[in-house]
């Protein structure tokens, strides 16, 4: 009968352990790396943030040497959401405000919204502005998944320059992410704490059968 709850318990652990789907991912992080202009490499990442009240939060962080412009070929950041509602953006970092909407980002087509830099970027590629760039996106039931690609399949757009004002002078863009895939950690400490449950229950027992043993 030892034996078999032990079992038992062994086997609810690895139930609960192999039974447990991920829970809904809540951050997603973009590369921006394809220019129009020529080779870029990895000039920066978007990285978005489900706040779970309604928002998403946004943040641009860009690589040593690359900065914010204003070129005249895009914004600081343009993007898109399913459906095209009406959003509010809030948040922004200073220099930074609510920009054009329905903007064509040459040569990477049209998106839905942007923020522009309105201070510090320019004008041209003079004066590039290294950021960070942060600011929220609210709307009911907005998630990370609301962000979708443009017709031409780009998630984001940035005007930015690059080392040496020659890496990128214009629009860089984003076409896919990367989604940390959660652990679903609670289930895997309740298996642990099942199998030590079970292994100090029986070296209890062991010790206890021993001592009536010794005492017979």
């Amino acid at each position: 009968m030892r034996a078999g709850w032990a079992g038992i318990a062994s086997a609810f652990v690895v139930m609960t352990v192999l039974t447990a789907s991920p829970a809904s991912a809540t951050s997603i992080t973009y590369v921006l790396n394809q220019s129009g202009t020529g080779p870029v490499g990895t000039a920066g990442t978007i990285t978005l943030d489900d706040a779970g009240d309604n928002s998403v939060e946004i943040l641009v962080t860009l690589n040593d040497g690359y900065g914010f412009v204003k070129t005249g070929a895009g914004d600081a950041l343009a993007f898109n959401i399913l459906g095209d509602p009406a959003i509010v953006i809030d948040d922004i970092t200073a220099g930074f405000a609510i920009g054009p909407t329905h903007e064509s980002e040459a040569p990477f087509g049209t998106f839905h919204y942007s923020v522009s830099c309105t201070t510090g970027c320019g004008n041209g590629g003079s004066n590039p502005y290294p950021g960070p760039l942060s600011f929220d996106v609210l709307l009911t039931g907005i998630t990370i998944d609301s962000f979708i690609a443009n017709g031409d399949g780009y998630y984001f757009a940035s005007d930015l320059i690059g080392p040496g004002n020659v890496a990128a002078n214009g629009l860089v863009v984003a076409s896919s992410g990367v989604t940390p895939v959660p652990e679903p950690a609670s289930l895997v400490l309740l298996g642990s704490g099942l199998l030590g449950s079970v292994y100090t229950w029986r070296r209890k027992r062991r010790q206890r059968e021993n001592r009536i043993d010794l005492s017979r």
